[in-house]
């Protein structure tokens, strides 16, 4: 009896050991309680927390949050070489990322052969609608002359920057995506708009619910789903659903095999000429890929240019330098274009700035390990998720002089030229998961900042000051803080 009871005790034992000890080979980092993990207790944003945690532990570590075991990586050539690296090019499991079947579709978080076979067809999508191409600067001008109108409208005003700039960017993607544009006072975009917001507004506790899944096994579904609020990010999207059945039976009804205006009729004529492949061609996946596109192709080139909007406040001299450059190189009234930016490196450079300033992902997306392997000398469990602590990096003295400050002049030669690529810049990813629409993107703010800073000056209203903070409320966006600032027209 006595060593049935010691045995049943020092297989407890060992169980709780197993629990509560980090596992050999691991990277150092905070491993915490069974089930919890490591939840700090000190109230620090995120980036405290992982600028903290390097100073502690290092250029690799873990922090185990619930049941999910993340490595952050703070080393920049580390970072490109395991995203370049086949064994890291996976996204993670989320549950709330998958449809109602269990089944994860479209591009941004699919994996194998569903994701190689979107991002090629995406990519050729892309270039033959127009990316890179004088097409697409037509677009951009077609939407240029409604942002400036509204910003004259308000000029003089303590405005947020106008919702007529975020029709725009979305009227660009979308006309390549479904050939629709929208008003900026179109109740369908109002409402789409309203829809995102709810989504990423519901983002952060999302990804705790994946992080704690398990609770789901312990309390009612419901009041799990309330919690996390599930509920109102998937009610949203499939409002967003609703509204691409629409589009996608609009495109099947009038489909002329022959003559694709978009991607949407390129997506359904490849539906037809082929047989299903691991959830491609379907309709389901072609609704989550619009979807990838809607949200990807807008909301981070639209924060993108408020961050540099409340950039150019801060730093009137900056602003300056820019409207000089702007006006050396573009006759008046004339809307900039793509060879334009050959010579407007200061221009270029400030884009550069502002994009590593205000580092909008700043952990990056989340990658996994496809199988078990090694970094840098530590085991790397299959499944494990693996991230860039992209704004750390952004702002490490071992990349960048005087990290902490705004200077443009950092992305130009000796010559003035500008240069593009540096060791510690990150803003679109790095590797075979890197943004596929950074060209787009790129050219995007170009042609907006040039044009609105050749007409309008912007500043902070009398007596305040630009706060250049991101929210702390989002944990895993940089996102601007609610605050106004004034354009007015410059002397002619």
């Amino acid at each position: 009896m006595l060593t049935e009871t010691l045995l049943v005790l020092t297989i407890i034992l060992v169980t709780a050991w197993a629990f509560f000890t980090k596992p050999a080979g691991l990277p150092p980092g905070k491993w915490g309680l069974p089930l919890i993990g490591h939840i700090p207790r000190d109230g620090k944003y995120i980036d405290e927390q992982l600028k903290d945690m390097q100073k502690q532990f290092g250029d690799i570590y873990l922090w185990k949050f619930g049941t999910q075991v993340q490595v952050f990586v703070h080393d920049y050539g580390i970072c490109k070489q395991m995203f370049g690296n086949a064994e890291f090019v996976n996204r993670p499991y989320l549950p709330s990322m998958t449809d109602d079947s269990g089944e994860i579709l479209g591009i941004v978080m699919t994996n194998g052969a569903p994701w190689h076979t979107n991002r090629r067809f995406t990519l050729r999508q892309l270039r033959d609608l127009g990316m890179g191409k004088a097409s697409l600067i037509t677009a951009m001008h077609e939407q240029v002359p409604v942002v400036l109108e509204a910003l004259e409208r308000d000029a003089g005003k303590e405005v947020e920057i106008t919702s007529a700039l975020n029709t725009a960017i979305i009227n660009i993607i979308w006309k390549m995506v479904a050939d629709k544009q929208f008003g900026s006072e179109d109740p369908r975009h109002k409402d789409l708009q309203q829809l995102m917001t709810l989504i990423n507004d519901s983002f952060d506790s999302a990804t705790i619910a994946d992080m704690f899944s398990w609770l789901q096994y312990f309390i009612p579904k419901s009041v799990f789903r309330r919690w996390f609020k599930l509920d109102v990010g998937k009610a949203a999207e499939e409002k967003f659903f609703k509204y691409f059945d629409e589009l996608i039976e609009e495109h099947q009804m009038n489909l002329n095999p022959d003559d694709p205006k978009d991607l949407i009729d390129a997506y359904l004529i490849e539906m037809k000429n082929k047989t299903q492949e691991n959830g491609t061609w379907s309709v389901a996946d072609l609704r989550y890929l619009i979807f990838d596109m809607f949200s990807a192709g807008s909301d981070t080139t639209t924060y993108t240019m408020k961050w540099l909007v409340l950039h150019m406040a801060a730093f009137p001299d900056v602003q300056r330098k820019l409207q000089q450059e702007i006006d050396k190189v573009l006759q008046k009234d004339v809307l900039p274009t793509l060879e334009d930016r050959q010579s407007m490196p200061y221009t270029e450079a400030v884009v550069n700035e502002v994009l590593r300033k205000s580092s909008l992902t700043n952990i990056g997306v989340a990658h996994s390990a496809v199988k078990d392997t090694t970094l840098s000398g530590y085991r790397i469990p299959k499944d494990t998720l693996v991230t860039s602590a992209s704004m750390a990096i952004h702002h490490d003295e071992r990349y960048w002089e005087e990290p902490h400050r705004f200077l443009p002049e950092r992305w130009l030669s000796p010559e003035g030229k500008f240069v593009m690529k540096k060791e510690g810049f990150l803003p679109f990813g790095t590797g075979k998961r890197a943004c596929i629409g950074e060209s787009l993107a790129r050219t995007e703010i170009f042609i907006f900042t040039a044009s609105i800073f050749q007409k309008f000056n912007v500043s902070a209203p009398n007596g305040l000051q630009v706060d250049l903070l991101p929210r702390h409320d989002v944990m895993f966006f940089h996102e601007v803080r609610k605050q106004g600032v004034v354009f007015t027209l410059r002397a002619s």
